[in-house]
């Protein structure tokens, strides 16, 4: 009986213990602190959320080598160095977030310290053509040291090469000026080949263009340029790739200080002359521009200009509340290829309340903003003139929290036309959405206050 008595005692005691146990909290787990990347890297390596990583100075992604970053992964670049990320030809990006779970590279300063320039930005550099001599050119003439980004496929470019993934990418207070009138952009895509993808990607607060393309193939998709010092979207060199549904929206207070600075939406060159060959040929549907209205900054300029011997396609779009200009043409050259049926500006909405269609140098095709007007309001071309911004019928188009779904009695539910083009979604309304906010749940339109 006593040893009956002495178990069951002893049961009761494990019993008590046990319970004790489960009780007790789980210890927290110390914080993994950042780790800094420098250099060059000649192997591959990932990038792991369970940390932060912080960019110091140029890092270069090497031929050969291939850096990836998990879905989640916060990677900072350090303000002191310039830091930026630059992968070279040969070298591949893989960053495949998820809307759940974006990839965020941002500013290594505090939440409430983060400012526009705070490093430097992403460089994509490819072997796909490009229109400069050779078929090669340098980032910004070399400014960012020997062999430093070079890019372009030469005599023989790869219009297919493949730089990488970009997918649920957020690149926050990127940009800035190396020297004057050459700087490093949010987003540079140099001689990027079709085999890149680059969907579902947010630049914001960039201390130059949000995006810039300088020559190369890569299509896109999904692209937002938030509150950006100069142009949001930027092609040049020869760029003839394809884009479809783009958001735009700029800030009055925020614009390219420089002596030959103005903030486009677009800005559409060609390459040092207008006979550069191949041409620009961007090609691009469903954007949604929203200026920063008649109080802005004289800095800021239209929603968006073609210039030089470029040639372009914008289809199914809205461009509205631009300081100067909805649609500007500033050289004869690029005018008199929309003439000929070259370019094509067509299924737009426009508003602006100085003029919706300016002629910033008058040629023989188009001799006055009265001319260009006329020419987009023909039937052929299906342009519509809005009398404001509300008439647009965006849910909200303030800088704030923007919602730019369409409500039910927008006039861009509807109008939009694909004929004659490859490669795109094929939807009935004009704009980068209807009703669906493709960015919801990843995008990120107060990053000063995001705590990474």
């Amino acid at each position: 009986m006593k040893n009956l008595k002495n178990l069951f005692f002893a049961f009761i005691g494990i019993a008590v213990l046990i319970t004790s146990c489960k009780d007790d909290p789980a210890p927290t787990p110390e914080p993994i602190a950042p780790e800094t990347i420098t250099g060059n890297l000649t192997a591959n390596k990932t990038l792991t959320a369970d940390r932060v990583w912080v960019l110091n100075g140029y890092v270069r992604v090497m031929s050969g080598a291939t850096l990836t970053v998990e879905p989640g992964t916060v990677v900072r670049g350090d303000k002191a160095s310039k830091a930026a990320l630059i992968v070279e030809r040969g070298g591949k990006l893989i960053a495949n977030g998820t809307a759940a779970k974006p990839i965020v590279f941002t500013s290594n300063q505090p939440v409430g310290q983060r400012a526009i320039g705070d490093w430097s930005g992403v460089i994509l550099c490819g072997n796909a053509p490009i229109n400069q001599a050779g078929g090669t050119a340098q980032y910004e003439g070399g400014i960012l040291g020997a062999d430093v980004a070079l890019y372009g496929g030469g005599t023989t470019p790869n219009p297919a090469d493949n730089s990488g993934i970009l997918t649920y990418v957020r690149i926050e207070y990127a940009g800035l000026a190396i020297q004057q009138d050459r700087e490093i952009n949010s987003l540079t895509m140099a001689g990027v080949g079709s085999g890149t993808v680059i969907e579902n990607v947010q630049v914001s607060f960039g201390g130059d263009d949000g995006f810039e393309w300088f020559g190369g193939t890569v299509n896109c998709k999904n692209l937002i340029a938030y509150r950006c010092t100069d142009d949001d979207f930027d092609f040049e060199f020869g760029y003839v790739g394809r884009i479809q549904y783009a958001i735009s929206i700029k800030d009055p207070n925020v614009f390219d200080a420089s002596a030959s600075g103005a903030s486009n939406g677009i800005e559409c060159d060609n390459g040092g002359t207008v006979n550069d060959n191949p041409a620009n040929k961007p090609v691009l549907s469903n954007f949604t521009f929203i200026g920063p209205g008649a109080s802005a900054n004289a800095k800021h300029n239209s929603g968006v200009i073609f210039r030089k011997g470029t040639r372009f396609i914008l289809r199914n779009s809205i461009i509205v509340d631009h300081l100067k200009a909805g649609f500007e043409l500033a050289t004869v050259e690029a005018g008199d290829r929309l003439n000929l049926g070259e370019s094509e500006f067509k299924n737009n909405l426009v508003f602006n309340a100085v003029t919706a269609f300016k002629v910033s140098t008058a040629g023989t095709s188009f001799t006055s903003d009265a001319a260009l007007e006329t020419f987009a309001l023909l039937a052929a071309n299906n342009n519509t003139k809005l009398a404001s911004l509300a008439a647009a019928g965006i849910t909200s188009a303030t800088m704030i929290n923007p919602n730019l779904t369409l409500t039910s009695n927008s006039p861009a539910k509807t109008g939009a036309s694909f004929t004659g083009l490859t490669g795109f979604e094929t939807v009935t309304y004009r704009g980068a959405m209807d009703t669906n906010n493709w960015t919801s749940v990843w995008a990120n339109f107060d990053p000063q206050n995001a705590i990474y």
